[in-house]
C-alpha cells in the first residue's frame, strides 16, 4: 500500500524525487516510504506520541499543525492529504495555507470518503465512512470541485481507492446487525466494487489531483 501510494504521488507530480508535505502523517510510515525513495520529506501531525514516534523511528521532521505558517511559500512541489481534509475544523484556513506552500507547477493529492458513492446511498444512516463526529465535512466529486475552485485550485483528475469499499461495507454491516457481518460485507463491497467499475464518481473513496490555477 504504502509503494502504491508512493507510485500515486510520483506520477501526479511528474517527478522521481521532490520536496512532498504529508498533512495528518499518522505514525510516518508514507513518509518514510517516501524518504527511502529520495524525496525531502515533512510533515504535518496534530497526535504528539504519532509526531514523536515518526522523528525516533523514521528520522522524519513533524511538526505541529499550528506551525504550518512558518514552512516557506512555494517550497514543495507535492503535499499529500491521505484522508484528512474531512477530519479539519476550518478547512477552508487549511486550503489557503497549501496554496502558499505548493510551488506553480505542484500537485495536491487529497484522499477522501465519497458521500455520493454507491455504498453511501444503499447503507444511508448505517454507512461507516459518515464516522460522526470525527468527520466534521462529507464530500463528493461535485462538492470537492467546488470546494477546490473556491480555495484557488482546479481538480485535473481523480481515480478510486478500490479497496476501502470492502472495509466500509464490512463496518456498515456491523453497524446495521448483519450476521455474519463480515461475509455479507465482503458480498455487497464486491457489488458496489463492480458497479464503480462503471461510474468512478460511484467508487466509496476517491482521490482527488488539484493544482492552483493559471
Amino acid at each position: 500500500m504504502l509503494r502504491r501510494k508512493r507510485k500515486i504521488a510520483e506520477q501526479a507530480c511528474g517527478k522521481k524525487k521532490g520536496k512532498i508535505l504529508d498533512i495528518g502523517s499518522g505514525t510516518g510510515h508514507f513518509l518514510a516510504e517516501m524518504k527511502r525513495s529520495g524525496w525531502e520529506t515533512s510533515g504535518i501531525e496534530i497526535n504528539e506520541k504519532a509526531r514523536q514516534y515518526s522523528s525516533s523511528v523514521h528520522g522524519l521532521n513533524i511538526i505541529d499543525p499550528g506551525q504550518i505558517q512558518f514552512i516557506p511559500t512555494s517550497s514543495c512541489d507535492c503535499i499529500t492529504l491521505w484522508h484528512t481534509l474531512e477530519h479539519f475544523r476550518y478547512p477552508f484556513r487549511y486550503a489557503e495555507e497549501i496554496h502558499r506552500i505548493l510551488k506553480p507547477e505542484g500537485t495536491c493529492i487529497i484522499a477522501l470518503p465519497n458521500c455520493s458513492s454507491h455504498d453511501a446511498g444503499h447503507y444511508r444512516k448505517f454507512w461507516a465512512a459518515w464516522d460522526v463526529p470525527r468527520h466534521l465535512w462529507h464530500f463528493s466529486p461535485a462538492t470537492l470541485g467546488f470546494f477546490a475552485d473556491k480555495a484557488g485550485f482546479m481538480v485535473k483528475a481523480f481515480k478510486s481507492l478500490p479497496l476501502d469499499v470492502f472495509y466500509i461495507s464490512i463496518i456498515s454491516e456491523k453497524y446495521r446487525g448483519t450476521i455474519p457481518y463480515f461475509i455479507w460485507g465482503l458480498v455487497r463491497g464486491f457489488w458496489f466494487y463492480l458497479r464503480s467499475l462503471m461510474d468512478r464518481k460511484g467508487s466509496s473513496s476517491l482521490i482527488y489531483f488539484i493544482q492552483k490555477k493559471s
